[in-house]
């Protein structure tokens, strides 16, 4: 048998419990509009019947329970919708990375709003066939040379721009994306702190949890990031949460980024080619040794190679990777590749005409008409220029008639420029500096495949993108679904919990009353 007494206690506990919950549906729906906030529910669990002796005990009063019991305050989370959305968040950042660096070069070789290379060639082949019709007039030349002129300027304008934008993207890497991300790994350690700290004292610390689940949605834009933890036992009835991040490298390697209150940082540094290395350090400033297991060694932390998607892959990418151009080739055409083909057209195209102008077959061209500006003897479209023997002469310097050059209609007053004009389409070998193939076709082919190769890119890109954006919203609606706050749902509970708290309220009554006729009323009979 119970005691009458114990009644209060059930009453009692349902009131709590019942208050409880209404404060955290109070707490849910002032949170509603909160970003980052996860919806929280009280843990209840029924109050056992006490007594050794009760297991055995053949009378079902016996096993009465004694009320409900407030095991604490929880989140409402989906730790795989948590993992899912941060490996598309990863992908949606990587792409808009690589959009916004071809973008800018979109801007550049753009010939639809303003003329570009493309017209300039076109005007420079005309002039050429002005002179073709008044070979050796030096006024006629003078015009041709004033569009050869506009020509190597815009081989340096966009020289100089691709340069621009490849500099803007190391600046947002260096001094923005990298400074972020060690800031990011820094607060998620003194979180973790934090939270090991309250949880230590009872506290559930749910709002630092909230923080820092939002610093790791965060932290997930920039790397395939993989997040663990594990429950520590601090003694009997007390335990925390310790909690670790990695990055997964290319082949599934991890390497330590935070481990509890211990965290590392990157750094970036440029190497004699002009790329980018990316490197992780210790908490004290030592460079990382080698991935978590060991499996793989590091050189001075550099980790350049273990980033598959993310914006640190896209950065990497349109800053490093020159596709065909690299050793050996790859597919992955950064800017670095559109600033390489340019500059082979560059160079093509000023051996091409200093060729055909020259009278000599060996050795130097003796009547060059462009040059490297910077006297390395190399032409790149960041230094090709009219040629000092062109600009300084006098008199006729384009080689009007050659022995042994023929052109369809030609005459020996002409054949020579005719020739000339016949490079702009006829078939050139196309190759990188170690013989890789690019293309066999003309100067003007070889310039709209660096557009076509750009277009094709960021269309592809851009597919990728709308298809990982619209898993990222499909992914997120599932998890506002389970750890968002929905009003009309938190409405109902306020109805059903003050339901709750009248009903247990009325029980504490009716046990006050039943205890005021045990007391004051019960065997009175005779006074």
């Amino acid at each position: 048998m119970k005691s009458t007494f114990l009644n209060y206690y059930i009453a009692r506990s349902g009131i709590d419990a019942a208050r409880a919950n209404l404060q955290i549906t109070g707490q849910n729906m002032t949170n509603a509009s909160t970003t980052g906030y996860t919806r929280q529910r009280v843990d209840l669990n029924t109050v056992g019947s006490s007594g050794y002796n009760s297991l055995y005990s053949l009378s079902a009063e016996a096993y009465m329970g004694e009320g409900v019991n407030i095991g604490g305050i929880s989140q409402i989370r989906d730790t795989y919708l948590d993992v899912h959305y941060r490996k598309e968040v990863c992908k949606v950042a990587d792409t808009e990375t690589q959009m916004d660096a071809l973008g800018d070069l979109e801007a550049i070789f753009d010939e639809t709003t303003a003329d570009g290379l493309q017209a300039q060639f076109s005007d420079l082949k005309s002039q050429l066939e002005t002179l073709s019709a008044n070979a050796g007039d030096t006024v006629t030349e003078q015009s041709v040379q004033t569009s050869a002129l506009m020509l190597v300027k815009l081989f340096n304008q966009y020289s100089d721009q691709i340069q621009q934008a490849k500099d803007r993207q190391i600046s947002d890497f260096e001094n923005g994306s990298i400074s972020t991300v060690n800031e990011l790994l820094k607060s998620i350690s003194y979180l973790n702190g934090e939270i090991k700290n309250s949880q230590q004292v009872g506290d559930s610390a749910l709002e630092l949890n909230d923080e820092r689940n939002s610093l790791l949605d965060e932290l997930s834009n920039y790397m395939n990031i993989e997040v663990s933890t594990k429950t520590v036992t601090i003694s009997k009835g007390i335990s925390t949460e310790e909690l670790s991040v990695n990055l997964i490298g290319a082949n599934g390697e991890k390497f330590m980024l935070v481990d509890d209150d211990n965290y590392r940082k990157m750094e970036a540094l440029t190497e004699s080619d002009g790329t980018i290395s990316l490197h992780l350090l210790n908490k004290s400033g030592t460079y990382a040794a080698a991935s978590n297991d060991y499996d793989l060694t590091l050189t001075d932390g550099d980790i350049t190679d273990q980033f598959s998607t993310g914006s640190f892959h896209g950065y990497l990418k349109m800053i490093n990777d020159g596709g065909e151009f690299d050793s050996p080739p790859t597919t992955d055409r950064g800017i670095q590749y559109y600033s390489d083909m340019l500059d082979t057209l560059a160079n093509k195209f000023a051996e091409v005409f200093n060729q055909a102008n020259s009278t000599n077959t060996a050795g130097a061209y003796d009547k060059p008409l462009f040059e490297a500006s910077d006297g390395s003897g190399i032409i790149t479209a960041g230094n090709i220029a009219l040629s000092e023997k062109w600009t300084s002469s006098s008199s006729s310097y384009i080689t009007s008639s050659k022995a042994g050059v023929s052109s369809t209609g030609s005459t020996d007053a002409n054949n020579n420029i005719l020739a000339m004009i016949d490079l702009f389409k006829n078939s050139i070998n196309f190759e990188t500096p170690d013989h890789t193939a690019l293309l066999n076709g003309s100067l003007e082919d070889f310039l709209t495949g660096i557009s076509g190769t750009l277009a094709m890119e960021v269309e592809s890109l851009d597919r990728l993108n709308v298809t990982y954006t619209n898993n990222v919203n499909g992914i997120d609606e599932q998890r506002q679904s389970v750890s968002g706050v929905s009003l009309d749902e938190e409405g109902i509970n306020l109805i059903m919990y003050n339901q709750s708290l009248t009903a247990a309220s009325r029980f504490m009554t009716t046990i006050d009353e039943a205890m005021d006729t045990i007391i004051n009323k019960m065997g009175i009979v005779g006074r």
